[in-house]
């Protein structure tokens, strides 16, 4: 199956002053659109979306308009996967689909340097939100009606789990995850995205590259670039890892120097978060809504077990009301009467807070409680010396419960491989002034 050539980009949003004709942009140098043109002449023979093309070059030529002095364009980041890395090909074909592609997780971290905000609606993957993915608008090359401003594009084509094919160069935007924005300090924001790319790449493909253009509400425009090699030591991003049933447990929470190196990219300290309203007029989409990144690099090649895709290494779902593709797994979150437990798709995860935390539907999760159970999408690439990096995304749904004269909320991650080796990470974050993360950015809606 073919899908149709994208629509170009709208000049305007509903409800939502943003592109003026004269736009002002960001400046780049001329080594993004260079490596653009030779990466574009190598698919000449392959399906690509001339509007698409056309768009990503506007973009590019936009970002480098020189821009007045005082006058501060985002900064965007592609912050996984490593430059350095290399990525999965998957085995998606358009005679067989499957969900085993390249399984890596693309984020994106945003940085605001004003009062000029982004128009992005934050959200977790939990019902009844269900993230900012839109597949409808995906097949068609649309832009996220969460998050306008962002354009992604690849320079081959993507083969998706039901073998539809979609060219090159179309604006994958609408297949993100979450979304979740922190109070950078001074001025700006910090806005991360994440999506987990089920898709795979052609058979032939022998590197990636992915560029990424980020418009502000002014207009403004911010770019990055990655090139990644792509590996064939796995058929899949999943085969990367072993299965989460291989785990022999339990997760330990101390590092014993042994363990994966465990990092967590976001919040970028220093920072501070939103926590949320205290009463009941906490919401699914008023909550903290920060982003919380946890990377681990397995550097001993100990193994550590995970599925990216929530199914079993049989092929079955863990949870069949939990879309493929996600690790979201509720049921190790303790309630009333239920004892919780770790994450099934990635039980050698733990992260906790010092606070409890108060869900949407009211259930208070006690301060040490390990919450992996909440993450929303996880994927692995290679490490440039060969070792396997698994990157795991949670954009916290919820309010942080913080006692009288409390300023700070310490977050901890550990994870465990298949050896039983721990590593782990904490972050102290700040609290910021602002009570819902979705203030922190403009809603789209």
């Amino acid at each position: 199956m073919r899908r149709v050539a994208s629509q170009p980009p709208p000049t305007t949003y509903i409800g939502v002053s943003m592109f003026s004709t004269n736009i002002r942009k960001a400046v780049l140098g001329l080594s993004l659109t260079a490596l653009f043109i030779s990466s574009a002449q190598a698919v000449d023979d392959l399906p690509t979306d001339p509007a698409g093309r056309a768009t990503l070059l506007r973009l590019l030529a936009d970002s480098k308009i020189s821009i007045a002095s005082n006058d501060l364009p985002p900064i965007v980041r592609i912050v996984s996967p490593l430059a350095d890395s290399a990525v999965a090909g998957g085995i998606s074909s358009t005679q067989a689909g499957s969900f085993s592609g390249t399984n890596l997780l693309l984020n994106l971290e945003v940085i605001t340097r004003d009062s000029v905000p982004l128009v992005v609606r934050e959200a977790t993957e939990a019902a009844p939100v269900f993230g900012i993915r839109h597949v409808d608008r995906l097949l068609k090359g649309q832009s996220n009606p969460d998050a306008p401003g962002l354009y992604v594009f690849f320079d081959q084509p993507l083969i998706m789990p039901d073998g539809t094919v979609m060219p090159a160069f179309t604006n994958f935007a609408s297949a993100f995850n979450v979304a979740g924005t922190d109070d950078t300090p001074g001025g700006g924001r910090t806005t991360w995205l994440g999506w987990h790319v089920l898709e795979s790449l052609p058979a032939t493909a022998q590197n990636v590259t992915i560029t990424v253009a980020v418009v502000d509400a002014a207009g403004r425009v911010a770019t990055d670039q990655v090139r990644v090699p792509v590996t064939r030591t796995a058929p899949s991003g999943q085969d990367l890892t072993p299965p989460a049933e291989s785990f022999p447990g339990p997760a330990g929470t101390t590092s014993d120097g042994q363990g994966p190196e465990v990092s967590m990219i976001a919040p970028r300290v220093p920072t501070s978060i939103a926590v949320g309203p205290t009463d009941n007029s906490l919401t699914a989409s008023n909550g903290s809504l920060f982003f919380i990144q946890v990377s681990s690099l397995d550097r001993n090649h100990n193994g550590i077990a995970i599925s990216e895709t929530g199914q079993t290494s049989a092929g079955q779902p863990l949870n069949a009301a939990i879309p493929v593709g996600l690790i979201l797994d509720p049921s190790a979150i303790p309630t009333p009467g239920k004892a919780g437990g770790p994450n099934r798709n990635f039980p050698g995860l733990t992260l906790t807070f010092d606070v409890p935390l108060r869900q949407p539907n009211g259930n208070i999760v006690p301060a040490g409680t390990n919450l992996a159970g909440l993450f929303d999408v996880a994927g692995s690439e290679v490490d440039a010396s060969g070792a396997v990096r698994v990157t795991a995304d949670w954009v916290v749904g919820g309010s942080l419960m913080l006692p009288d004269g409390k300023k700070s909320v310490a977050v901890t991650a550990s994870v465990t491989d298949n050896k039983g080796h721990t590593g782990s990470s904490t972050n102290v974050l700040s609290v910021s002034s602002t009570v819902s993360g979705q203030a922190l950015t403009l809603d789209p809606k």
